[in-house]
């Protein structure tokens, strides 16, 4: 790896599955680090899901 290249970082993530439209698609922890949020991609539903303390061991999910 060149040492003069900055590195890319990776946002977290969760995979979601859109029933509303059946398409896939990341959604991403947003700056606060609070939640999950996105849109769905084919009609723009919006998505969040707040951070729970607990956590959840699955990094996919099926969404409304």
């Amino acid at each position: 790896m060149d040492k003069d290249k900055p590195q890319r970082q990776t946002r977290p993530y969760v995979g979601v599955t859109w029933d509303c439209c059946h398409v896939y698609s990341r959604i991403y922890l947003n700056r606060k680090e609070t939640a999950y949020v996105g849109w769905c991609p084919k009609c723009g539903k919006r998505i969040q899901m707040d951070l729970s303390p607990t956590g959840s061991k699955s990094r996919f999910f099926n969404v409304g």
